[in-house]
Order: structure tokens, then sequence, then C-alpha cells
């Protein structure tokens, strides 16, 4: 039995597994398991899994080039090399490619010319895997005759994409396991998500794709129907009655017309099915106030909390957490390992807890230099965990959209009211955590936070004109004159909490935009 790593689905036969693993092809952070005994490797995309499949372990397929025990010599102009099998014969053809002479087809009735090796090698794969014995008689020696047939599946040369997956006989649709419908169910679904999601298709554009797959799959069904109607019509003694239920069951039992004239008909159909049968977390809406034309404006805010809890339920957080070591005292290799985090506080109370990193940054949705410049600027923050290894954590595909808002009212309306909800949740997180399903409560908070320079000032409340002001630096208190002056590497006073503290109580009587760069108090 071969055990599938992504369900847990038992599988007959290496063929079987192999067949069941398609249904996965669609999943994210794939990660394909070779199951043949001794075997252990592993594969980013199934193609890659079909092709090692079928050049090591293909043992019950059509004979292949090279099996066939025999003399020949090289029928080229002088060139006498001589070779005992057709799979040397056609390795020496390969290395004339190289050499830049031109070389045709070796076996009897197929006239094709190649000048490239990667053409001829697909040729032989195509077209003459199953004639290894049907070599041209010119390139035969005198005498020579077929001494043995053996089937060496490690030396078929073949590209993954030229193979067609065939199900061996005694592999009958009886060993279909029972939950195939809902595998191939949640697979079209994930390939409709990834068109969305990853290939930023528009809506309007996948459902073109649906409608017209689903018209090409109704005209083939069609066709397909017809010819089994005449099959059973003229070689078996049903009555049409027995014929149409038959048809009738084979129509009704097409998992891919169901899907599509079903829940992944339409873009709303689709949308709800995604949130139905996908971890999903609804996002909020918060009302900012109104602007200067008495327009209701809002911010999108994705609650942290319920994104987190996904999260540590996901098999990304569970293997995520076999595969964390410490590094050396001596050596800094990760965030973990700085003076801040070792004496932090609430890190060394709770030394399991979600370190979170937060980055912000806007963005432009039309022509940053037409007419419309600014006017749709999105504010947008995203999260990652510091907990995940540093090759999940710096993928893109690992950072959730926590909120997005205009600038234009971001800046009008405030950072507090903004960020009121995702502060209450970092709030929530640091006291109470998250409850996980076995009762234990993991906590949480946030452990720097990154974006730009003209976020970062934003974000501290420190001043965002950087060719004016004249403390500029939000580490140092350096002034604009210093910093032009003899030496551009010299710092000032670095910043403390009480400078910051004693600048925001200046900021109150003071008639100055800012003080020492400092021009709000943050939250």
């Amino acid at each position: 039995m071969f055990t599938c790593n992504f369900c847990g689905n038992l599988a007959k036969t290496l063929r079987l597994y192999l067949l069941h693993c398609k249904l996965h092809r669609n999943e994210p952070r794939c990660l394909f398991k070779c199951a043949a005994a001794g075997c252990k490797d592993t594969f980013l995309r199934y193609e890659a899994l079909k092709a090692h499949f079928y050049r090591k372990h293909n043992t019950s397929g059509p004979s292949s080039v090279g099996t066939v025990v025999t003399d020949f010599k090289c029928s080229l102009a002088l060139c006498d090399h001589q070779c005992q099998t057709t799979k040397a014969l056609i390795a020496h053809l390969k290395h004339h490619i190289v050499e830049g002479r031109v070389v045709n087809c070796p076996f009897r009735g197929c006239k094709k010319v190649f000048h490239v090796k990667s053409s001829f090698t697909a040729h032989i794969s195509r077209k003459h895997r199953d004639l290894a014995d049907n070599i041209h008689d010119s390139y035969k020696c005198s005498g020579s005759q077929s001494l043995s047939v053996h089937n060496d599946p490690d030396n078929i040369e073949s590209q993954g994409n030229e193979i067609i997956l065939q199900t061996a006989p005694n592999e009958s649709d009886n060993d279909i396991t029972e939950d195939f419908s809902d595998l191939f169910f949640r697979n079209v679904s994930l390939f409709y998500l990834k068109l969305q999601g990853q290939f930023l298709l528009p809506a309007s554009t996948i459902q073109n794709i649906v409608e017209e797959i689903q018209n090409i799959h109704e005209l083939g069904q069609t066709y397909c129907l017809s010819k089994l109607w005449s099959l059973l019509k003229n070689e078996t003694p049903l009555s049409d009655e027995d014929i149409t239920n038959i048809c009738e069951s084979v129509k009704g039992s097409d998992l891919f017309s169901i899907c599509h004239t079903g829940p992944m008909r339409t873009a709303h159909s689709r949308v709800q099915t995604f949130k139905k049968n996908f971890n999903y977390v609804e996002p909020k809406k918060i009302f900012l106030g109104r602007d200067e034309n008495r327009t209701d404006r809002f911010a999108y805010y994705v609650p942290l909390r319920k994104t987190l809890k996904c999260l540590l339920e996901s098999d990304l957080w569970k293997k995520s957490r076999q595969h964390t070591s410490e590094s050396p005292s001596d050596i800094l290799s990760d965030i973990n390992d700085g003076q801040i985090y070792k004496f932090n506080n609430f890190f060394v109370e709770n030394p399991s807890c979600l370190k979170l990193i937060l980055y912000q940054d806007a963005f432009e949705v039309v022509n940053p230099l037409g007419s419309a410049k600014t006017r749709h600027k999105i504010l947008a923050v995203y999260v990652s965990v510091a907990n995940l290894p540093l090759h999940v954590r710096s993928d893109t595909d690992h950072m959730s959209l926590v909120l997005l808002c205009k600038e234009k009212d971001f800046k009008e309306f405030g950072h507090s009211k903004v960020l009121s909800e995702l502060l209450e949740d970092l709030r929530l997180l640091e006291e109470n955590g998250i409850v996980m399903v076995d009762e234990t409560v993991v906590k949480g908070t946030v452990f720097c936070i990154a974006g730009d320079n003209l976020g970062s000032h934003c974000i501290g409340g420190f001043s965002e004109n950087f060719s004016r002001t004249q403390h500029f630096c939000r580490y140092c208190l350096i002034t604009r004159s210093e910093f032009q002056g003899e030496d551009p590497n010299v710092c000032g006073p670095l910043r403390t909490i009480d400078r910051y503290n004693s600048a925001l109580d200046e900021l109150q009587t003071a008639e100055e935009p800012d003080v020492e760069g400092v021009k709000f108090r943050y939250g």
C-alpha cells in the first residue's frame, strides 16, 4: 500500500498512487514524494513526479528504445562506429547531432531529419518507443539478428509532458477511493483560486475560461456518448431504453460538468465555495468619518487574531515547528539572536509566543505619473510571523494582508482611527492570546515594524519632510547643518524614550510643526 502525504489516502499500486497525486497538483506549497520502496526523491511539481515515475519505476510499461541486443553500425559518412543495442545506436547518433551533422531517423519507414538533439530525443520517445526491433537495414551489420528483449526503465529518455498516464488492466475503477469526487472538486477549486489569487486574473476573464472549457467539454462529451450509443447498439443485444440509461448514467457521473454547472458556474458561486471550503477570514469595514464632500469613508481590516488562528491550525505551522533549531550563541543568524529580543520581558516570559513583523507601505493602483497621481494611492499593512523557518518566512505567499486604506483618508482621519482595530487585536493577543482547540493559549506581540523611511517616520510620529526639516533622522538628533558639514558619517546624540517624551511635552506649547523632528504622539 502507498500512502498519500497530502490526505493519507492508501493506494494499492504505485500507478494508482501517481493517479491519486494528480488530484493534489494545485495544492499550495506542494511537495510530492515518490512512494516507491527505497526512493526518497521529492518534487515541487506533479509533472516532475510523473516523469520520475516513468523513468525510474515504470517496470510494467511498454518496451523502450534500446532493449534489443544486436549488432549495428553507423551509416553516416566517414563513421564506422558499431553498437550492440539500439540504445547505444541512438546515443551515438545524438553525438553526431551535437557535432553539427544532420541525422536521419534510424527506424524503418520514418523519413524525419533532425538538426537538434532535443527534437530527436522527443521524436524517438513519442514515435518509436515500442519499435526497438524496427531499425533500418542500413544500420545493421550483415548477418546480425536480435538476441533478447529487456525493458530498461532507467534509461528511458522522455519528457514528462509527453507521457500519458495509463492504468493497468487490473487497476479498475473499483479501486478509485470514495472521496475521489471530493478531491476532484477541491483540485478544481484550487485551480480557479490560483488563477485569481496567484496569477491575478480578473473575475471576468476567469468566468470566460469557465464557460468556454465547459462548452468544449460538452461538445466532446456529446461526441463520446454518440460513439458509445453506436457501439452498444451494434455490438450488444441491449434495448434502446437500456442504452439510454447507460449513457445517462455516464453523463450524470461526469464530475467536470457537475462542477462547472454547479459551484464553479459563476463568479459569485465560486466565491461562496471558496469561503465555505477553505480557511477564510472576512474583512471588516472600519467607518472613519465623512470627508469634505460628506461622503462616508472606510478602511478595511482583516482581523489579525483570526488570521493567526488559521495559521496555527494549518499544516504549515505544524511542519514548521518540527524544523525549529537554535543558532550558536556567538553567531547572529536570526532576529532572535539580538539583545533587544533576549532582554525583552514579554519574550522572556513567553518564549513560545508569536513574534509578528508588521510591514506597511503605500502603492498606486493607477499610473503614478498621470493626472490621477496620489488620488487612488492605497496604504497597505501586512503581517508575517517570525516563528516560521527562514526559507518560509522570506516567501511573500506567507505574508498576510491586514489592512487597506486610502492614503488620503489615513492622513485626514489619523493613525488612531484607521489602526484602532489592529491595535485592539494586538492588545488582546498580548494579554489573552489565542485559545486553540486543545484549550492551549498562544500569545504574541509585535516584534518589529518594517517599512521605508517615509512609512517608518509616519508610524513613529516623526517629520516626513526629509528635504527641509532640521532633524530628519529617527535614530539620532543630528541637524541638517551638521550632516552637510565636513564629515557626512557623523552621528548626533541617539534618541531616547525620555528625549522623545520631552519633545512631545514641548510640542504642546510650541508653535512649530515639530520639535526635534517629532510632530505627534502615535496612538
